[in-house]
């Protein structure tokens, strides 16, 4: 017999490493004189879009089309420390600091301009990679600008270091100012079938609110959202490392299933836009909360459908049937 179930979780996450410790990203930003504007920084994509973000970041500050935008980095021997990869932290953190550093770069192109026209600068403006003056009579782009504050000795280029204050909690309570740089809240329903003779659970529907902020890419959070519920999916369910005398016995794919393609939900996400955060333009980091998530939402699913409670992950079809079994 299969029954329908329907379970929800809500979390709240906060990101960067937090309790104070301190964590920081160095990123540099130069236009140089073969129309292209190069941005180093050392973080790490790891499939979540990392360089795509970065490169609207800057794209937006300096007011230019993105193509002109290229990532150097991912290279210590090229670029500065951007911190690890982790605790959902590279948007905030590495975002601020190539926009900090795409501001600072817009400065000097101001600042030369206006020496370059002889004009006051309030009287700029800039558009599509071309500095104008006098209501657009006369212009220069980047490029030509780079060339000229190059005989002048000088770069159009910055370098920006984001290391925000962090706070450390109270010993005794656990409290403190500020904990985290900022915190995600998310709420996820799931809408699941369990099969009561074979202990198989398929999960048919996921609806996700995520606050995110501001959401730079949109189509980068929906698979955000999507690879990180089917990882906490995965956990949930079907990933169990056995030991035994300290070796793990399953350590292939064969033995350690994952989800696959068969095993995908139909998804169905809102991204709540509140730019209530530091991040750059108001934004969130949010690939981890989606992950931790699922597990919850999917306990309470059981629950709901076959009316007993599993505590222990993965919910495995063994488990179900044994409490199907202690329940009668």
């Amino acid at each position: 017999m299969k029954k329908q179930g329907r379970g929800m979780a809500s979390i709240m996450f906060g990101f960067g490493y937090g309790e104070g410790f301190p964590d920081h990203s160095i990123a540099e930003v130069e236009i140089t004189k073969d129309k292209r504007i190069k941005v180093r920084t050392a973080g790490a994509d790891l499939g979540q879009g990392f360089l795509t973000t970065m490169t609207q970041i800057a794209a937006e500050v300096l007011k230019i089309d993105p193509s002109y935008i290229e990532i150097v980095g991912q290279d210590t021997h090229k670029a500065k420390n951007s911190g690890s990869t982790s605790a959902t932290r590279q948007t905030f953190f590495s975002g601020n600091a190539v926009r900090e550093a795409a501001e600072e770069v817009m400065g000097k192109i101001y600042h030369y301009g206006s020496l370059y026209f002889n004009s006051n600068h309030p009287e700029l403006t800039v558009k599509d990679g071309e500095l104008y003056a006098c209501d657009e009579c006369e212009k220069i782009t980047y490029w030509e600008l780079a060339e000229i504050v190059e005989q002048r000795g000088k770069e159009l280029k910055a370098e920006a270091t984001f290391f925000p204050k962090t706070y450390a909690p109270d010993r005794k309570t656990g409290q403190g100012e500020k904990i985290y740089v900022a915190y995600t809240f998310m709420t996820q329903v799931m809408d699941i079938e369990v099969d009561t003779d074979t202990g198989l659970i398929e999960v048919m529907n996921v609806y996700t609110a995520l606050d995110v902020g501001r959401a730079i890419n949109p189509q980068n959070v929906h698979g955000q959202i999507e690879g990180g519920t089917v990882q906490g999916l995965g956990m949930a369910m079907m990933e169990d490392q056995v030991i035994e005398e300290g070796i793990t016995i399953n350590a292939d794919m064969t033995n350690y299933l994952v989800p696959s393609i068969q095993d995908i939900p139909n998804f169905e996400s809102t991204l709540i836009e509140n730019n209530d955060s530091g991040g750059p333009f108001g934004s969130k980091g949010v690939g981890e909360p989606t992950i931790i998530g699922a597990s919850p939402a999917l306990s309470n699913a059981v629950y709901d459908a076959i009316g007993v409670r599993i505590k222990s992950l993965p919910i495995t079809p063994e488990k179900i049937l044994n409490a199907l079994e202690e329940k009668k």
